[in-house]
């Protein structure tokens, strides 16, 4: 993704509200195009060749139905819907779904997604660009802290027409979400939760629900880290997808590769992971996603190295599965610290070591975890993981810990803020 990208972004979201909604169409035709994806046709020819369903449409026929769910769960705006790879809001959009709620997953159509109205994308899930927070008070509403897009409007929202849950995902720092405005939102949407502005916060790590409970006590935290979708990783329908002859052929070449997916980000120790490259020739090292603020530039060029760009999130665990080795190569600091990576629990599932460095918090708590604080420890325990990588009992415990670690069991944890609110039905 280039730095083009966010940077048109980030003008975007600057606008006032009023030209950001004249301009909503064009906007999403060029971050298409600076992203290097094609318009559907559908989305050339009409807005609602999908049928969406009008607003008035939706509340007759799906809201006025309501009692029928357990709840109403309102994802706010954050990322779109349709991305190469799934993350923490659409995965916990599907389990409250599987659970008997009603969602609805907000959108801005910023990048991908192309709806206008109500458009229902999995069983109880609805993808809208419509913004229903005030127009649904039974409802829960999680805001994210990173999504500085919406921060303002959700501190301007009268209290009394919301029940708002702080979504605590991610140390606040210019590596995740870009420049010094984008921080000074997302600062007054953490100061306006924790000043009693969020009927509740659900953090996503024990570090920060450690610090939301020294600021607003424990019975209005919620801890529920990311998780996995164990059978998308499990599902053998990814053996008859066709991978390219490149990434094949330099599977091929060696007899051990060590293996990353997720954004190739300002947060990841490059400085070690290029010594580490440089070091270990006989490892073949594949990294797996979108380039984040030009992050893929600093990999070095090396013949043992293959960065295959972003692959769509139903293919990717047929690449995945041909990893020895997977890699979290976080760099030390806060955001390794606080952060529980989804990476670590989808590698669970695909049954492979799984080797990080020493400052991640939330996966070095799992002995099954090999940790490392440099190049050469990093080598050294990956040359470990290598030694237990076809051990039956070891991949049987990496498939307990996915299973004890999906997405349904957070948002079983989750589902304590609707005990806490008193809105469940």
């Amino acid at each position: 993704m280039s730095q083009l990208y966010y940077f048109a972004r980030s003008v975007y979201w600057k606008m006032p509200q009023h030209v950001q909604k004249a301009l909503r169409i064009p906007a999403r035709r060029v971050a298409k195009a600076l992203r290097n994806t094609s318009i559907p046709e559908a989305g050339l020819r009409g807005l609602n060749a999908f049928n969406d369903l009008t607003w008035e449409q939706f509340e007759n026929n799906i809201l006025a139905h309501s009692s029928n769910y357990k709840g109403i769960f309102i994802q706010g705006p954050v990322i779109d819907w349709d991305i190469d790879l799934f993350q923490r809001p659409q995965h916990m959009a599907a389990a409250f779904a599987r659970r008997g709620y009603l969602v609805i997953y907000h959108t801005h159509c910023w990048a991908n997604d192309d709806v206008s109205g109500f458009r229902q994308v999995l069983p109880n899930v609805w993808l809208t660009n419509y913004d229903v927070i005030t127009r649904t008070p039974e409802a829960v509403v999680s805001i994210y802290s990173t999504a500085y897009a919406n921060a303002d409007t959700i501190i301007a929202t009268p209290k009394d027409k919301i029940h708002l849950v702080y979504e605590y995902i991610d140390h606040i720092d210019p590596k995740i979400s870009g420049d010094a405005e984008n921080i000074d939102r997302l600062i007054r949407l953490k100061d306006f939760a924790f000043s009693g502005g969020a009927d509740m916060i659900v953090a996503s790590s024990m570090a920060l629900y450690t610090e939301a409970v020294a600021a607003v006590g424990e019975e209005k935290v919620v801890l529920a880290q990311n998780g996995v979708d164990t059978t998308h990783y499990r599902n053998h329908q990814s053996d008859t997808v066709t991978i390219p002859d490149n990434f094949t052929s330099f599977r091929r070449k060696y007899k051990n590769i060590v293996g990353y997916f997720g954004a190739l980000a300002p947060w990841i120790w490059y400085e070690e992971i290029n010594k580490l490259i440089k070091n270990r020739p006989d490892l073949g090292f594949i990294f797996i996603g979108p380039d984040y603020y030009g992050g893929s530039k600093n990999i070095v060029s090396a013949e043992n190295v293959l960065c295959t760009g972003p692959i769509d999130y139903k293919d990717l665990p047929a690449y995945a599965k041909q990893f020895d080795i997977c890699f979290i190569p976080f760099e030390p600091g806060e955001i390794a610290k606080t952060t529980s990576p989804l990476k670590l629990f989808e590698y669970f599932a695909l049954e492979k070591p799984v080797v990080v460095t020493s400052t991640m918090e939330e996966c070095t708590i799992y002995p099954e975890v090999f940790s490392g604080n440099g190049a050469d420890q990093l080598s050294s325990q990956i040359d470990r993981a290598l030694e237990v990588k076809d051990d039956a009992r070891f991949k049987a415990r990496l498939a307990s810990l996915a299973d004890e670690n999906d997405w349904d069991h957070r948002a079983a944890a989750y589902e304590k803020v609707y005990e806490g609110l008193r809105i469940a039905k």
